[in-house]
């Protein structure tokens, strides 16, 4: 945007003995960002960036820069002329949509049109870069750059009132005043007559309506049209003009009347017994002002000194806010023109303030930081680390089910629908629980995903709503369920124990690559949805978190999965942690190769697989690592028994093993589990 200085004369004297340049440095400090001054005949224009008042409604106009300038400097600032305003008409005004527009405002007058604009203003005009078309499109021009103010003028021949507000036709072609051919939605905001759209409301006017020189009489049109739609209209149109660029910003109601006054003022000025007939004015939602309370603590606390009361009065009521200070108040109303949602906070106000005093003369305070070396473990929640692990390590995929899972399945993964969380408005007859397992979602995606394959698995991670007493939320409004975080996920496939050494390996996965406290799991458990001969209770020290476990065919019957295996894991992960650190030590790549061999013996089955990794990996300090291979039953395996073949790796820095020292170890290995766990070679 550019700023005269000689239009600003008008409004503010500004001080001698500060040169341009100096002038332009003051007001970039405090207000807004002056690109550059140059000298144009004998004015000088500075050159805005726009980008630096794009909050600031009431400085897209020469008047708010006068106000800045008389504030900075301590100076009076002149009113806008005043005009006696024409007789109240009806019939220029028809409907307004007063989501599209808060205030309206039409005058009718009689001129020449052929009348020129006064040399000032055509002067004042050309140095912003703004071409000189005629008197009433000239001094409409003028008005919107002294108060920032849009205002429009219509050959009152052209058109026939009623003005009304409203969303375009649909398919409407209008031709605007640079020859651009708009097609108009039903979300385009237009100024229509009685008969057709003369206006993009807020962007440009018709060529059908445009006034010229064989005019004589005219419409002005001053309103307050919304930011939002507006913005949208130049966005669909790809047009943006000055009108728009004012409008998007947000202005208050009570600045058509400056427009209106000044318009008439110099209408007249410029030619003196002009015929303004009438004038009719509808304001539907006007501007409130915003008020803003602080404490005097905020304030001085953040400056850094505590400012006298005398200068905070002076200062905010310069900027034309109204202030109540007491020793520890602030009762600030701003003006109308702040209050289109530039004003609504405390700091704000501290911003008005601050700025005034001078930012250079705010005290200086010397900060000492002390900086601590901190490890970056590139730390995450327990779910999102969890997710990680099983997005791209397990093969699983992920899955998002509705908290409200049909109410069949609730009750059989043992909630009746009485003792879950209900509510109303369900969105089918059997949905009105709110789910306290993942496990019956899990069935619904299990059962939909059997048509297209029968062996994956899926994982989710949501909320769920604990069955019992409601809880109060912070003490006050309606109480709430108990909510939680918690993992679930399904392996499906023919072999039932093979799902549950695959799920159990998950579980083991996830605790080693997501860093979780150690968690330990004990054969048996209470859910009611698990197969009571293959299930794992699973906890975190004391505190019991979950449960891994084979469904049964009661569950599976009543999820409508028939033909597989089904394996399932459900993990609270509220009591889970990850560990604040790990301390990582270097192990070089071994020179020398690993050795291993296998083993298959018979065990009875209540000896775990656990204790006999446990045995294995104590029998030499050699055993790199005890490797689960399968297991065989049936057939000459006695009852009660099982045939488990396992693979033992053997790692040495020092030595190539050969197949005697290989042979010592396997010896061992088979008398250790032998003498132990009462197992022996198959």
């Amino acid at each position: 945007m550019k700023v005269s200085l000689e239009w600003l004369s008008d409004f503010v004297d500004l001080p001698a003995d500060r040169s341009p340049a100096q002038l332009a440095h003051d007001l970039t400090l405090t207000t807004v960002e002056v690109e550059n001054v140059v000298e144009i005949d004998n004015d000088v224009v500075l050159e805005i960036d726009n980008k630096s008042l794009t909050n600031r409604p009431d400085l897209w106009g020469h008047y708010g820069i006068a106000r800045e300038f008389a504030v900075i400097y301590g100076l009076p600032l002149r009113p806008l002329p005043s005009a006696e305003r024409p007789r109240a008409v009806d019939g220029l005004i028809g409907t307004l949509d007063p989501a599209l527009c808060r205030r309206f405002t039409a005058v009718e007058f009689t001129v020449d049109g052929a009348c020129d604009t006064p040399r000032y203003i055509q002067d004042r005009l050309r140095r912003i870069g703004e071409s000189t078309i005629g008197l009433c499109v000239d001094l409409s021009n003028y008005v919107m750059f002294t108060v920032g103010q849009p205002t429009h003028v219509y050959d009152r021949d052209r058109l026939t009132p009623p003005l009304s507000v409203g969303g375009a036709d649909a398919g409407t072609a209008l031709e605007l005043l640079n020859g651009h051919k708009a097609q108009l939605t039903g979300a385009t905001p237009v100024v229509r007559d009685d008969s057709t759209p003369v206006a993009v409301a807020g962007v440009m006017g018709s060529e059908a309506t445009a006034v010229d020189a064989a005019g004589r009489r005219f419409l002005l049109e001053a309103a307050t049209f919304l930011p939002g739609p507006v913005r949208r209209a130049t966005q669909r149109l790809g047009l943006r003009t000055e009108a728009s660029a004012r409008y998007e910003k947000g202005l208050d109601t009570q600045r058509v009347d400056q427009a209106v006054d000044l318009f008439l003022h110099l209408l007249r000025e410029a030619v003196p017994g002009t015929d303004i007939s009438g004038m009719q004015d509808v304001t539907l939602e006007p501007t409130e002002r915003a008020e803003v309370v602080l404490t005097r603590e905020f304030l001085d606390r953040r400056i850094g000194e505590a400012l006298e009361t005398s200068e905070l009065h002076r200062t905010l009521s310069a900027l034309g806010f109204d202030a109540e200070i007491d020793d520890t108040t602030l009762r600030v109303t701003a003006p109308t023109w702040r209050s289109t949602g530039d004003i609504t906070l405390a700091h704000d106000i501290l911003e008005e303030v601050a700025r005034i005093h001078g930012y250079d003369r705010l005290p200086r305070t010397r900060t000492n930081v002390a900086l601590h070396p901190v490890r970056s473990l590139n730390r995450m929640p327990v779910d999102r680390a969890i997710r990680e692990v099983l997005a791209h390590r397990s093969g699983l995929q992920e899955v998002i089910t509705y908290p409200w899972p049909p109410e069949h399945l609730v009750a059989a993964v043992g909630f009746p629908a009485e003792q879950t969380v209900r509510f109303e408005g369900g969105p089918a007859p059997d949905r009105g629980s709110l789910r306290p397992s993942l496990v019956p979602g899990l069935l619904e995606a299990v059962a939909t995903n059997l048509r297209h394959t029968s062996e994956f698995g899926v994982f989710e991670i949501g909320t769920v709503f604990a069955a019992g007493p409601l809880q109060p939320y912070q003490g006050r409004y309606e109480p709430l369920p108990r909510m939680g975080k918690a993992l679930g996920f399904a392996l499906v496939g023919e072999d039932g124990p093979v799902l549950f050494r695959r799920a159990k390996g998950i579980l083991e996965l996830i605790v080693r690559h997501a860093h979780l406290d150690r968690l330990l799991w004990a054969r048996g458990g209470d859910a009611v949805w698990a197969d009571s001969t293959a299930q794992l209770a699973v906890t975190s020290g004391e505190t019991p978190v979950g449960t891994l476990a084979l469904l049964p065919p009661r569950v599976r019957r009543s999820a409508g999965i028939d033909g597989v295996q089904v394996a399932c894991l459900e993990l609270d992960l509220g009591p889970l942690h990850r560990h604040a650190s790990r301390h990582n030590t270097f192990r070089p790549i071994p020179e020398l190769p690993d050795a291993d061999f296998d083993l298959s013996v018979v065990v009875a089955d209540e000896v775990a697989w656990e204790q006999i990794e446990k045995s294995v990996r104590e029998v030499d300090e050699a055993i790199f690592a005890v490797s689960y291979i399968g297991e065989f039953r049936d057939g000459w395996v006695p009852d009660g028994h099982r045939s488990l073949t396992l693979r033992v790796t053997l790692r040495s820095r020092t030595t190539t093993f050969t197949s005697e020292s290989i042979g010592t170890v396997r010896a061992a290995v088979v008398e250790t589990l032998h003498r132990e766990l009462g197992a022996r070679l198959r």
